[in-house]
């Protein structure tokens, strides 16, 4: 396989005027009609409970409590946040890295929820007048599992694509996230869903390869939607009244254990060092020919064969997630411990999070 990489990336940085204060929000809040005293003191528990700074998150003016006289989430007003999230950090990466809008031969969007037409790749193929022939795609309804979805599909993209250039946007739309209603299984998005998005310019060009600041070396993937209980613990639908929202079930932090643990698995074998494979070959030696009992399951020590982790904390439980799926693989609290503060400030975003290493 032909070497990927990563030139540079951009993230969204709202405007300050859009950080959400969270007790100040229940109190303008409070004016909206469809306010209920214990539905705002539930989802005020949920950020608490999740690990989020209380003061340092941000969501768009249609739908904040201290711009909204009543919130407006409709798909007119969630293009205007799309085009600001998107089209903004689009304009950053670009300024940043000198490269012209002509010279991106692929165009991958994703947003899991929000899926206007005409799609999101092409209002930012509107904006920035990309080429005619630019290879575009836009993912959508995949949950937060679309941004490694996506990051595959740039892999094989550039595969068969040589001396191209990718630009990759992820970005979950939180206007088209809101939920009006009153079922505590859908208000958990409302509590944790903030703005984000995020650009990645890839590349499999010769000349640009000592610019980039990474290479991507594997990108693994494994879907869980055989199991009832993962496919549906989080979808995108009416509530029992007839009210869209995103429901994320109690069981959304097992679950996404379940799948995590899973990936690493997968992983495992494509990052461990040569001593941990002699260590994996004595344990089998031992497992299968001996027949030790003491020797169960082989797990390396993953601090000596990753320097960075990212785990998703993107919805409920994301603080759970980050406790327990590190602690089943024998991840030192240190090494995890990196999605914390990401977690605090940005808080739950979707499909915007792109995890790289």
């Amino acid at each position: 396989m032909k070497p990927v990489y990563m030139l540079d990336f951009s993230v969204f940085k709202p405007p300050e005027e859009y950080k959400l204060n969270h007790d100040a929000g229940i109190v303008n809040a409070s004016r909206w009609s469809m306010y209920v005293e214990e539905n705002a003191q539930f989802q005020l528990k949920v950020v608490e409970k999740s690990g989020l700074n209380r003061d340092g998150t941000y969501l768009p003016p249609a739908i904040h409590p201290t711009f909204a006289k009543e919130p407006k989430y409709d798909m007119k007003t969630a293009m205007v946040e799309a085009e600001m999230v998107m089209g903004g950090v689009v304009a950053d990466l670009l300024e940043k890295t000198g490269v012209k809008p002509e010279q991106v031969d692929i165009l991958i969007t994703n947003c899991s929820i929000f899926c206007p037409t005409p799609s999101l790749a092409s209002m930012l193929i509107n904006k920035f007048k990309f080429r005619r022939d630019v290879q575009s795609y836009n993912l959508g309804g995949m949950g937060c599992s679309i941004g490694v979805v996506a990051i595959g599909l740039v892999r094989d993209m550039l595969q068969a694509h040589p001396n191209s250039i990718a630009l990759f946007v992820p970005a979950e739309i939180t206007t088209y996230c809101f939920y009006p209603g009153r079922v505590k299984d859908y208000l958990v998005a409302n509590a944790i869903f903030r703005m984000g998005g995020a650009a990645v310019l890839m590349t499999n060009k010769p000349s640009l390869v000592k610019r980039c600041k990474y290479q991507l070396t594997h990108a693994v993937r494994v879907h869980t939607g055989q199991d009832d209980a993962a496919y549906r613990c989080i979808s995108w639908g009416p509530d029992p009244e007839g009210v869209n929202g995103v429901f994320l079930g109690k069981d959304v932090p097992l679950q996404a254990g379940i799948m995590l643990e899973a990936v690493i698995k997968a992983i495992t074998p494509r990052i461990m060092t040569w001593g941990q494979y002699m260590e994996a070959a004595w344990f089998m030696y031992n497992k299968k020919v001996l027949g030790n009992p003491a020797y169960k399951r082989y797990v390396p020590d993953y601090t000596k064969c990753a320097d960075h982790f990212a785990l998703h904390a993107g919805e409920q439980g994301g603080t759970a997630r980050l406790g327990g799926c590190p602690a089943r693989l024998l991840l030192q609290q240190q090494a995890a411990s990196a999605e914390q503060p990401a977690l605090a400030e940005s808080s739950g975003r979707g499909s915007s999070d792109c995890p790289m290493r």
